[in-house]
């Protein structure tokens, strides 16, 4: 089916609205992670484990001292694996199918900060949890720096595991997870490839009031009870605007969106494809929503990152 007013999305280009202290509030906040020690711990997890793969529990320390846990899934065989790390969208439990997994790579589901109990209400329906707006005002200390800086903590203690290869390192993320993915390829030079599955969080004054999504609710409802502030959240949001870290990106990404997403909106997903200047490849599904091109795609994009990360430079 043929997109109507495709121009609406293939020319867009949004404005960055990085702040002047943008780079050095990075930097800054990139060296003092270093100091935290990582101890990572793995217990392998019989249950999960199967033919294809061996299945470990892994925790391991982030910043502020946050333990993190996630599954790492190492394929049969004494050999060296490259690694793809998947993150899972916000207010979601991670749903990766081990049997859809190409066993030439290893692969490390990382949990978001704050996902090891989701809440629910009585009858059993997850709740938002608030997270999005979890030091909303402080900049320094705000909910999603974490996230970012947990996801260059699980490339770092990854390369502490002496049975993997983290000379290439893929990635793979949905949602809010697919704005870690553009953070941690804009600061770790290890991320060689990755795939962008509708991500959110991106071009932020624009997303914010197209849909009512989880991270929208959150922050709208607070912006509304906190009206005097609602310049300093915004200015605040530019600093984990995935769209801010597009132009810092320089290896292959293949992004995907339905153009009837009304979690992650297909204009601000192209806003960010468009403004990446890179190798870059866009799979858009007219007719899908969140869940774009489902199973196929999956498998496909697994495909693409393991063909990319286990090609010799």
């Amino acid at each position: 089916m043929a997109i109507e007013n495709f121009d609406r999305y293939i020319l867009r280009f949004p404005e960055l609205d990085r702040q002047n202290d943008f780079t050095s509030f990075w930097q800054k906040a990139t060296g003092e992670l270093k100091g935290v020690p990582i101890e990572p711990v793995l217990k392998k997890n019989g249950r999960k484990s199967g033919s294809g793969f061996n299945c470990f529990d892994v925790s391991y320390k982030s910043s502020d001292r946050f333990l993190l846990s996630g599954e790492l899934y190492l394929p049969h065989g004494n050999d060296r694996k490259k690694v793809i790390i998947l993150i899972h969208d916000y207010n979601t439990e991670p749903a990766y199918d081990p049997r859809l997994f190409d066993d030439r790579s290893a692969y490390f589901i990382m949990k978001l900060r704050g996902h090891e109990s989701l809440p629910k209400n009585d009858e059993d329906i997850p709740q938002t949890p608030g997270y999005m707006v979890e030091r909303i005002l402080d900049r320094d200390s705000y909910y999603v720096k974490g996230l970012y800086l947990d996801t260059l903590r699980a490339i770092e203690m990854l390369r502490l595991l002496k049975n993997l290869d983290c000379s290439s390192i893929g990635m793979m993320g949905k949602g809010l997870g697919a704005a870690c993915c553009v953070f941690a390829a804009a600061y770790s030079d290890r991320v060689k490839a990755m795939v962008l599955d509708a991500p959110s969080f991106c071009e932020l004054p624009v997303s914010q009031n197209m849909v009512s999504s989880d991270i929208t609710t959150e922050i709208n409802e607070f912006i509304a009870a906190s009206r005097t502030k609602k310049k300093l959240i915004k200015t605040n949001l530019t600093y984990f605007d995935a769209l801010n870290f597009s132009d810092l990106v320089k290896i292959p990404v293949l992004t995907v969106t339905g153009i009837k997403d009304r979690i992650s909106p297909a204009e601000c997903i192209f806003g960010l494809f468009n403004r990446l200047m890179c190798e870059k490849t866009i799979e858009v599904y007219p007719e899908d929503g969140h869940d774009a091109g489902g199973k196929k795609q999956f498998e496909k994009s697994i495909h693409w990152l393991t063909t990319i990360i286990n090609t010799p430079e």
